[in-house]
């Protein structure tokens, strides 16, 4: 069951100072609402964590679970760890092969690597791995093994490791947890699952998941039994924030809100702002409580940029926090909105 809670992280990019993690209490968003205007945009909180994108400005993909944020470089194949207890930084085992698109999943205390374009990556190398925690192998290393992580390969679900399917494009469209359980939609070629305790995959169905990315399963919604998948359905059905009933088959959607996503929008273009709807992220925080991301444009400045030494003209953007509530009829109550601004080098921002 997805655990109640009441903080968010949010990872920015920023071209000149690397990647910044923030952590916001969302509690105080759910007193109230909806605002009837779009609110004042704040600045950023100090961050948890920065890691630096290095002189190679590789990029990183970023997960959290548990005590720890994990950042994994796509083109070097490096780890970095972030203990949150101890508030330090430490370097963890190279990924088995760099991956030019990756997807980082944290799962049952691991961290599960994905490729998002197998037919990108180095011909023989693994398309997905796992990090997990070694397990002591002698009394004397006890202490010093519970620090440490390595990576292991996972074998390619078996249709798509067929021999008629070798070398053919595939891409993960949808993806969420459940349990110790990663569900896994491939465009084209159906939906999987990995077992993370047996390390073996099951194929779930010729289907793919009715939504685009990230997902957040709530295998009990409210106490009422139902399995429910919450995320974003396609572009081409509008983007909106949508409820899926798994138990059916394929699995369909059976609510969806536009008016969570629009409504940021009009709040925004009332303040002369500009929401992007395509970087829409969520979290869920229990009790039918999420809270929705988005990006917001809200002017153009003039940066210089350090390598080319060449000003332009780029977007200045914040990032909006929107609690929303789900009653157990299904019926969308907006809550408040929080706005606040990115870095001014930053090029995305998504909850994690």
């Amino acid at each position: 069951m997805a655990a109640a809670q009441s903080r968010a992280m949010v990872v920015m990019h920023d071209l000149d100072l690397g990647y910044l993690v923030c952590e916001f209490n969302l509690n105080h968003l759910f007193a109230g609402g909806p605002d009837q205007q779009f609110p004042a945009i704040l600045s950023l909180p100090e961050p948890v964590v920065r890691f630096d994108h290095g002189e190679s400005r590789d990029c990183l993909t970023i997960a959290a679970g548990g005590n720890l944020v994990v950042a994994v470089a796509s083109r070097k194949a490096q780890t970095l760890l972030y203990d949150t207890d101890s508030r330090s930084i430490s370097a963890g085992p190279d990924t088995l092969s760099g991956k030019p698109a990756i997807t980082l999943v944290p799962v049952a205390g691991m961290f599960f690597a994905m490729s998002c374009c197998p037919h990108l990556d180095t011909k023989g190398s693994p398309h997905f791995e796992l990090l997990l925690r070694l397990h002591d192998t002698e009394e004397e290393e006890e202490e010093e093994n519970r620090s440490r992580w390595a990576w292991r390969p996972v074998p390619d679900p078996p249709l798509l490791s067929s021999p008629g399917r070798l070398g053919r494009e595939w891409f993960i469209s949808a993806r969420f947890v459940a349990g110790a359980h990663v569900w896994v939609s491939f465009s084209g070629e159906g939906t999987f699952s990995f077992d993370t305790a047996s390390r073996r995959w099951r194929r779930e169905g010729s289907w793919v998941l009715p939504v685009s990315g990230r997902a957040i399963l709530v295998p009990d919604f409210l106490g009422d039994g139902r399995q429910l998948l919450f995320g974003f359905c396609s572009r081409e059905q509008g983007g909106h924030f949508c409820a899926v009933d798994m138990e059916a088959r394929p699995p369909a959607i059976i609510k969806s809100w536009p008016e969570a996503c629009v409504y940021q929008c009009q709040l925004a273009l009332c303040a002369g702002y500009r929401a992007v709807l395509e970087t829409a992220g969520l979290a869920y925080l229990g009790g039918g409580r999420f809270c929705i991301s988005m990006h917001v444009i809200t002017g153009y400045i003039e940066r210089k940029c350090i390598m080319t030494n060449t000003s332009s003209r780029r977007p200045r953007e914040a990032f909006t926090l929107m609690a929303v509530e789900v009653t157990p009829e299904l019926q969308l109550l907006k809550r408040k909105l929080e706005c606040h601004f990115m870095p001014p080098g930053s090029t995305l921002a998504y909850m994690v």
